[in-house]
Formats: C-alpha cells, structure tokens, sequence
C-alpha cells in the first residue's frame, strides 16, 4: 500500500538519547500507541516521555520550525496548487498546536484547549471542524492521485470536487467552488494558529505583567502588541477597527496584535454595514491608510486576513479565494491583488530603485502616487462574475472613488487604469484589440 515500515528496539534511557538529538524524533514520541505488548511498559514510556520534555524549548523550536516551514510556501496558503499538509493553514499548523499543548500537559485535544481557556467553543468547533475537512480532503485526494500526495493539484481538483457535491455554476467551474472553501478554511487555521500560540506562549513562559504603554484612550501597547485597552471597544465603537490598522502602521515597533484584540477585530468584522461604509469618517480612515509612508500591504494583508478588507469592499469580499485559470498568476485573485501593491509600494522606495529605475522614475513623477494603489485593488475585482472583468471593475472602482470624495480627475485616472490594464499585455501578445 505504499508505507514505509521500519523498525528499531530502544530502551527508556535510550529513547531519552534520541530524543535530544532530534527535534522530529521528541514530536514523534507524543504521537505514540500502544500497538501490542506490554501496558505497563507503554504507561512507563508515556509517562516518562512528557516528564523529560522541556516545553519553553519544544515550543521555541516548534514555531521556529513552523516559520521555516511556511516559507518554503512564501509564507502563503494561496497557491493555486497548495500543499494542504504542509503550507500555512494546512494540516502541519494544526498539528504544531496539538503537539505544543500535548509536550506542555496543557491538554490534547480543542475541547480541552477550550476548558483551559485558550480558545472559545466556538473556536474549538471551528477548528474541529476545519480539521475535518483537512483530514477529508486528503483522503480523497491520496486516493484520486492513486499515491501519497499533498499537493492539490489542477488534475485533480475538479474530480475531487464533484465527490463533495460541488457542481459547475454558469461562470465558475465546480473546482474553484472547492478550492474557495479550502482556502477559506486555511485562512480560519492561520487566524487561530495565530492566536492559540500567543495564548500558548504566555502560559508556558510565564510573562511577567509589564507596565502598558498608553498610545491613547482606546488603544496601549503590550509586549510589542497592540491591544485594544476595552475587550468590546469594537463592538461599542466600531470605527476604532480602521484606527487599529492606521496604528500599526505608525508604530512599527509594534510585532502584531494581542490574542485578544485579534478576536475582538474578526468578531466584530460585521459591524462593518452600510452605514459603516458610508460614514465619512471610515472613508477618511480608510483612504488614510492607503496613504500612510509605510506598513501599507502590511496592513492590508492583516486586513484581508481577518476579513476587515472585505467587508468594507464587498465586491473585493467575492475575490477573496478566487481561482484563477491562466498562465500569468499563481495565486488567487485576491493575493495577487495585494502583490501588485506591494510592487507598486516598491516603486517609492528608494532601496529598490536599482531594480526598477524606470518605474521608480516614473512613480516619483505622480503627486498622489497611493491612486495607483486603488487602482490595483480594482483592477481584477470583476473577475469570476462573467463578461469582462475590466469593465466591471471600471465600474465598481468610479462608485468608490465618488464615495470616498476624488477628484474628477483622480476618478478618471483610476477608472482608466482599471479599464485597460489588459492593454499592454495584449499588445504584447498581438491580439487583437478592436
């Protein structure tokens, strides 16, 4: 069947020695089970195993491996083929959780983990639930490729999907259906991942209470985060969630944000409505933080994230996991959106100017240089809607300028560049333009 079996014969002092020497051969041990023999030594092994483990060192190395791990994949859950075991939000993050709690003593499985307080319930069924999935997903596609395989492969894809039920719509093909649900799942994996191993961390190291640094009467920093200083702050006063991201940006000695504020801001995501939209203060706040002199795609990325970005632009919401079929993008619509801004932020630092003299020469010319920015969040957004998408996108980019008060002006430039950013590659590739 395609198992690799091997053997070896250790005694207790000896499984000691091996552990130390291999970080894989300690996460092996916890994953150990009685197959046959004796009880009483099994009990002793298991017993003796966790009694040697040193958690602040297993988790140190646990994360530095998970970190290592994730930039084999550019730190990204969105390729188009992703490895579902191994790249961020896979298998292997949900697993690190298990393995650091199981080497701590602080439980082993989610609903454990929520009765110590480390996540919600409905966190716990969240992840339960993603897990499934996971597990589901792998089955089938070790099946479908008919070898062991991690990665989901455009070949597969379409089979796999029709197995869960996924038929074709009249502008989206069964597989990107599947492929929107794995890469929202891997998003759910990443967000909690994110917040489990904070709240991991700060028990099995023990962090003494600092003194917070007061940045204003909504917000402090501790330990290099940013924490929202009232646990429902965004529910009370919604338009503190844009504030939180301008934050970040001004302060970059901030590392992130704390586990709480975190949980705080993807709670609250629905609190961004209509009228949300449509207060000028949130449009202010949101324009201000695509003119921030840095932490720009930073920003947006945790935005995006934690489903900020696309509540506020609900037609960017609809990209968010979008396949896409050509030879020119490896990513989903929405992550390639957020790489065309960070090339453009590119163009005006002075430390790439070596690598692209002639755009960074030319973006320099531009007075209000973050207007491209709002052109490359519009320029594919129409995709996965039928009809052409730049035209689409045309449209919804005019009704956001107009909202957000630019210019004229500025409105015909954005609308003109989202309209024929095609142009140019079809000049290139001789099609015909008429």
């Amino acid at each position: 069947v395609g198992l690799e079996v091997s053997h070896s014969v250790r005694t207790l002092a000896q499984c000691d020695e091996e552990a130390a020497k291999d970080l894989t051969v300690q996460t092996t041990f916890l994953e150990a089970r009685l197959l046959a023999g004796s009880r009483t030594l099994f009990r002793r092994f298991i017993g003796h195993t966790i009694s040697h483990f040193d958690p602040q060192a297993f988790f140190s190395a646990k994360r530095l491996e998970q970190e290592q791990r994730h930039a084999k994949f550019q730190d990204t859950p969105y390729s188009l083929e992703p490895n579902i075991k191994e790249a961020p939000g896979g298998m292997r993050d949900l697993q690190t959780i298990l393995w650091i709690t199981r080497a701590s003593g602080l439980g082993n499985t989610w609903t454990e983990l929520a009765k110590g307080g480390f996540v919600t319930q409905t966190e716990a069924r969240q992840l339960a639930r993603c897990e499934r999935l996971l597990r589901e997903l792998r089955v089938r596609l070790h099946y479908a490729a008919g070898r062991r395989e991690d990665r989901l492969l455009f070949d597969v894809q379409d089979r796999i999907a029709r197995e869960f039920g996924y038929m074709p719509t009249a502008h989206r093909r069964a597989s990107e259906l599947l492929m929107q649900r794995y890469y929202r799942t891997a998003k759910a994996v990443t967000q909690l991942n994110t917040i489990l191993l904070q709240n991991i961390g700060a028990v099995i190291f023990k962090e003494q209470d600092v003194e917070a640094e007061i940045i204003n009467e909504r917000f402090q920093a501790v330990h290099e985060l940013l924490e929202a200083r009232d646990a429902e702050l965004f529910e009370r006063q919604p338009e503190a969630i844009l504030e939180s991201f301008q934050i970040m940006q001004q302060r970059p000695q901030l590392k992130g944000m704390t586990a709480q504020t975190l949980r705080a801001l993807w709670r609250a995501r629905f609190r961004i409505d209509g009228a949300y939209r449509r207060d000028p203060r949130n449009r202010a706040a949101f324009l201000s933080i695509l003119q921030q002199p840095q932490g720009i795609v930073h920003e947006l990325r945790r935005m995006n994230q934690y489903d900020i970005l696309g509540r506020y632009l609900p037609s960017f919401r609809r990209i968010v996991g979008q396949m896409q079929h050509d030879l020119f993008h490896v990513y989903t619509v929405d992550q390639h959106t957020l790489a065309v801004i960070r090339n453009l932020r590119r163009f005006t630092m002075v430390e790439f100017a070596h690598e692209y003299p002639l755009c960074s020469r030319l973006i320099a010319g531009l007075e209000r240089h973050w207007l491209l920015y709002v052109a490359a969040i519009f320029h594919d957004i129409g995709k996965g809607r039928g009809g052409d998408h730049s035209a689409l996108g045309a449209v919804d980019a005019a009704r956001f300028c107009r909202a957000h008060g630019l210019s004229r002006e500025d409105t015909e430039l954005v609308v003109f560049l989202v309209r024929h950013h095609l142009t140019m590659s079809s000049v290139a590739q001789k099609q015909d333009l008429s």
